[in-house]
């Protein structure tokens, strides 16, 4: 029996930005495996230059030509990633995720290497070889950025504080070198395509048909840093920096070698949350006793019936809760019509889903509550819920809003008809009955709070802008001084009002989660914190089979310190709605009532001091009211289009 290893790190790419952990990564794993038994001269390292492709397709082949059953080989590579475009069409999300090369050029495919490449290559182990793949890092920038492309192109450079787990601004190229060597910075290994790799990616998610699963070929063991939504942190530990889940994996396994590989997962997830670092740790492949990397052990290949593409969007599986519910057979008729669909005309497949669709309606519920149509052409159960900030907001508020998406996520929520795929949450009726004419000593005291935050965010804009004191007057006057919160002080000091609140929005939501709705949430403003409330009060019941793709708040009063403290107690804790896939924070400049949430929340990805579309800069800065609408201007593509609908599509 044979133990071999091929260890790729890259600390300095040829015209990318650096790292600074990737070769201390290569030097653990290297003492790891010698430690685990692997001889020095079986464990070959690619370092900096000499990670090319040609170089890796050489030691690959050193590596499994002539491997045996029962041989143990491991790969593993620290380093960037990130994706382009699908080429091959094979991809249901349209991308394809690529490993980053020393040389690394999105135009040149020898300077990187596609998913598709690796399943061509781990085709090449031969059945019963143990093999073990450790990727650490990332192939998406869902979550914190380091590295981002303007509009114009240009590439600009941001870092972590790992104090607060917040991005920096845009960095100059010489700045971010400086980075490098600052111990309170987390750098994710990830590079942002070109900004048209993006809009090819969008357009073609947009016409792309429902295309067959891949399936990942052999029986490799996959260990990767972090989710598709996660950046995998490059960061200083103990002493030096590293790759955290190479760090941490090679801890977890010198403190308990015996441990399975599922469990080693585990281990290493905890640890990474303990620092905090955020990133989720996968596993695929089946389970594997420990030692992970033992020789010897027989590896049993099985290969799934493959599934046929249908004429028709995927209906999206769902978790199996333990008690039997509708839900639950609605994921058992999802798996019998995707196996059972593939031998019938395309007609038929139409006629056989929209028929299922109707029987999911039967089973959805009360006719009082949103009732998925089963006439809509759309992807996979989608629904789209808007939530609205204060002041009067009558049925059909949602419809600027949608005018602005509509050209840019196309058949996604089909025609987005209100009341069909598209919901709209309404509470301000509620609290504009409600408003008192005297303010309580209460609401007085809040009010003073949130203006005093908001009225000190006014004043730092100004002092950025040139304001001296003497014209605060006339910037507040010309801006738009008046914050209008009486609404939402309604909400926060009278909980049998905020209970009545929030039932509206779970009146609108939770239908949609039982019957196994994929939803993208847009709140707006305060309506921000109705939103967040709500979803924390559906986390506190039985589990539901859907789910919230993306969380958008936009404006969101939940930046406002004596907000945050007037949350219900259980929601303090800032932690992201257990329904809830992705958080997506955005702000504009000149919103005063917006700002950042990710030193308090678990946000996945915040864009801040965007652009206000629509709203003329004087000298005294933006309108205030300008600033706040702006996000829903049909004109504002980089919200509508690059923020909304690119998350929307992923």
């Amino acid at each position: 029996m044979v133990k071999k290893a091929v260890l790729c790190g890259i600390n300095n790419y040829k015209s990318q930005p650096d790292l600074r952990g990737c070769l201390n990564d290569v030097e653990n794993m290297f003492r790891l495996l010698t430690e685990a038994g692997f001889q020095e001269e079986q464990i070959h390292r690619l370092t900096n230059e000499q990670v090319i492709k040609s170089n890796i397709q050489q030691e690959w082949q050193w590596l499994v030509a002539d491997a045996t059953p029962g041989d143990a080989l491991v790969f593993h590579f620290s380093g960037h990633g990130s994706y382009i475009p699908d080429q091959q069409g094979d991809e249901i999300d349209q991308l394809d995720e690529i490993t980053c090369l020393h040389n690394m050029d999105f135009y040149d495919p020898e300077t990187f290497i596609r998913d598709d490449e690796w399943n061509e290559m781990l085709q090449q182990v031969p059945e019963g070889v143990v093999f073990t793949v450790i990727m650490d890092n990332c192939h998406s920038g869902t979550g914190t950025r380091a590295i981002a492309v303007d509009l114009q192109g240009d590439l600009k450079l941001m870092a972590v504080d790992r104090q607060t787990s917040t991005p920096s601004e845009p960095l100059e190229r010489e700045d971010y070198q400086q980075l490098l060597f600052d111990p309170n910075t987390i750098l994710p290994r990830y590079l942002e395509p070109p900004l048209e790799f993006q809009h090819q990616l969008i357009a073609a998610a947009r016409s792309a048909p429902l295309q067959t699963a891949k399936l990942n070929p052999g029986a490799h063991l996959l260990l990767a840093a972090c989710q598709d939504n996660q950046t995998a942190a490059d960061a200083y530990i103990d002493g030096a920096f590293h790759g955290a889940f190479t760090y941490h994996l090679c801890k977890s396994l010198r403190h308990s070698p015996q441990i399975s590989s599922t469990q080693l997962i585990d281990t290493v997830r905890t640890q990474l949350s303990e620092r905090p670092f955020f990133q989720d740790p996968q596993h695929e492949g089946d389970e594997r006793p420990g030692p992970i990397f033992a020789e010897g052990r027989q590896t049993q290949i099985t290969q799934p019936n493959p599934v046929q593409p249908i004429s028709a969007q995927p209906i999206s599986a769902q978790p199996i809760s333990a008690q039997p519910n509708p839900a639950q057979l609605n994921l058992n008729m999802d798996e019998r019509l995707m196996t059972t669909t593939s031998n019938l005309t395309p007609e038929n497949q139409r006629l056989l889903i929209e028929a299922y669709l109707k029987l999911l309606d039967t089973l959805a519920g009360a006719s009082e509550q949103p009732r998925i149509a089963a006439s809509e052409s759309r992807a996979a159960n989608r629904h789209l819920v808007c939530v609205h900030g204060i002041s009067n907001h009558p049925e059909g508020y949602s419809d600027p809003w949608w005018r602005s998406l509509a050209p840019h996520v196309g058949q996604v929520f089909g025609e987005g008809r209100l009341k069909q795929t598209r919901w709209e949450v309404l509470w301000s009726d509620l609290v504009n009955q409600s408003r008192a004419l005297i303010e309580s000593p209460e609401q007085a005291q809040l009010r003073r709070e949130i203006e005093a935050v908001l009225e000190e965010r006014q004043r730092q804009t100004m002092a950025a802008s040139g304001t001296v004191q003497r014209d605060a007057n006339r910037a507040t006057a010309e801006r738009g001084g008046d914050f209008a919160i009486d609404d939402f002080l309604v909400y926060m000091l009278d909980p049998a009002m905020r209970q009545r609140i929030i039932d509206r929005f779970t009146k609108v939501v939770a239908p949609l989660l039982d019957a196994g709705a994929q939803i993208d949430v847009i709140s707006h403003s305060w309506g921000t914190v109705v939103a967040y409330e709500g979803l924390r009060e559906l986390a506190k019941g039985r589990a539901r089979p859907g789910r919230v793709a993306n969380l958008f708040t936009v404006g969101s009063a939940l930046s406002i310190g004596p907000v945050r403290r007037s949350l219900r107690s259980e929601n303090q804790d800032g932690d992201r709605p257990a329904s809830v896939s992705r958080w997506i924070n955005i702000d504009a400049q000149g919103d005063l009532v917006g700002g950042m949430l990710a030193d308090m929340f678990d946000v996945n990805q915040e864009f801040l001091n965007l652009e206000p579309t629509g709203c003329s800069r004087s000298w005294l800065g933006y309108n205030l009211g300008c600033a706040h609408g702006s996000y829903f201007v049909e004109s504002n593509l980089k919200v509508n289009r690059d923020i909304f609908a690119a998350y929307i599509l992923a």
